[in-house]
């Protein structure tokens, strides 16, 4: 198993869509993307996977593209900042490699798996896990043996998994956001509970 996902070559169609886009965005970071925020915090915070303009440009988890912007104003809102600006929380993705079309397959998400669940162990404080989305919901509940009929996704729901709370959330990406399926306040408010129940 490869300890780090900047060294992993696992699923050629993602490795193969990298030698495509290192050509077309020669400035893109265009390699896997580790989470950021910090480990010591009691939450960590899953997407989905790194948006082409955004984490894929960057290589910083949750930057640069229109859902990182909703995220960040929301956990801004939510008080998830400290007084000196440390952040309360940790951020990272289900999928650690852009997709091509931004549409994973179950076998690369199940691949990846190993890296979130590296990262969850690593979270030592760890109390409460948001999941942005169905797939982040899924590969989360693997990381602890648990089946996806076990526990189904629900948006603004929360439940026990093992020794942590499991928040769910839809993903806040530009169409959900456009479309008012998620709504700012409605994340908001979930990004709220979170933080009163897990540091309050």
């Amino acid at each position: 198993m490869n300890k780090s996902p900047e060294l992993c070559r696992s699923c050629e169609r993602i490795t193969n869509n990298f030698e495509v886009l290192r050509g077309k965005y020669p400035t893109y970071h265009n390699m896997p993307v580790r989470g950021r925020g910090d480990l010591d915090s009691k939450v960590c915070i899953v997407g989905l996977a790194p948006g082409l303009h955004g984490a894929n440009k960057t290589g910083e988890t949750f930057t640069g593209d229109f859902c990182s912007n909703i995220l960040f104003q929301c956990l801004v809102n939510a008080g998830f900042y400290a007084k000196d600006l440390r952040p309360l929380f940790y951020l990272t993705n289900a999928m650690k490699c852009l997709p091509p079309n931004n549409k994973p397959k179950i076998s690369e998400l199940d691949q990846c798996r190993q890296y979130l669940k590296n990262e969850l162990d690593s979270m030592r404080n760890l109390r409460s896990i948001v999941a942005l989305g169905v797939n982040a919901h899924n590969s989360i509940i693997k990381c602890y043996h648990k089946k996806v009929g076990e526990l189904i996704f629900a948006h603004a729901t929360k439940r026990r998994l093992g020794d942590y709370v499991l928040y769910d959330s839809y993903h806040c990406s530009k169409i959900n956001i456009q479309t008012g399926r998620l709504l700012e306040k409605s994340l908001t408010n979930i990004l709220s509970s979170v933080k009163h129940e897990t540091y309050d």
